[in-house]
């Protein structure tokens, strides 16, 4: 898993909770504006990755798979007007300060058996920190209380193949380490179970042809480059000449 892909997997999961946040256009990544800056809105933030210099690395059929356990802090800004309170007559309405409560209450579903599972499936740790109110920095009108949520997210990047090109499409196992298609081209779930996908075509020995590699968006990377294979001994045959010494 690469950051964008983070990115997009952790926005989803905000986006489960506050849903009628991301109906209106609410919830966005720092530094973009909000389409409707007259209902709360979700500030998303991502510190930069950390990651050790040197992967773990393993082989799987012969074929080298890298592995980066990564960290990274997410940020989470929760702008709001608040909720109404009542206020009798000749008297100033007001609304209370929910910005705490209500990122809160986020927290407690980050915490949730929903959230374990989801983490389980997509191969990232979730650990959220106390909530900060932080309402005294909110400058300008269109919103009057703020709070601030950070956590540490877990996840491993990949990279596979004999030049660890990093395209998703070609990698053949999910974060997890299961495969990422059966024996007979089916694509699976990082839980082993049958995607609805039609399978992938099998060459003549009978093993499924992954999706070709495509450059990134940046123009790095062949396909050449992703095809390069170095071979391996799967087994050497040792022969001893009668008489002569004998070692191992």
């Amino acid at each position: 898993m690469k950051q964008r892909e983070l990115k997009q997997e952790l926005y989803d999961l905000v986006a489960v909770y506050f849903a009628a946040l991301k109906t209106s256009g609410s919830i966005v990544w720092d530094k973009t504006k909000p389409v409707n800056p007259n209902s709360p809105m979700l500030a998303l933030g991502m510190s930069d990755i950390t990651r050790p210099s040197r992967p773990m690395r393993r082989y799987i059929d012969g074929i080298p798979h890298d592995s980066y356990p990564s960290k990274t802090m997410l940020k989470i800004d929760l702008f709001t007007k608040g909720a109404a309170t009542s206020t009798e007559p000749g008297v100033m309405a007001r609304n209370e300060n929910t910005a705490v409560n209500d990122l809160t209450d986020f927290v407690d579903f980050l915490n949730s058996v929903y959230v374990d599972h989801w983490c389980g499936r997509n191969g990232i740790s979730l650990r959220a920190y106390g909530v900060q109110d932080l309402t005294a920095l909110t400058n300008g009108t269109t919103w009057r209380y703020r709070a601030l949520l950070e956590g540490e997210v877990g996840f491993m990047q990949n990279a596979v193949g004999f030049t660890n090109m990093n395209f998703e499409s070609s990698i053949p196992i999910h974060d997890n380490g299961a495969p990422k298609y059966d024996s007979e081209g089916y694509a699976l779930d990082p839980d082993g179970n049958r995607l609805p996908d039609p399978p992938l075509p099998l060459d003549p020995d009978g093993r499924p042809i992954f999706p070709p590699a495509t450059p990134n968006t940046s123009g790095g990377g062949t396909q050449e480059l992703a095809d390069e294979f170095t071979g391996y001994f799967e087994q050497v045959e040792i022969e001893y000449k009668k008489g002569g010494p004998r070692h191992g």
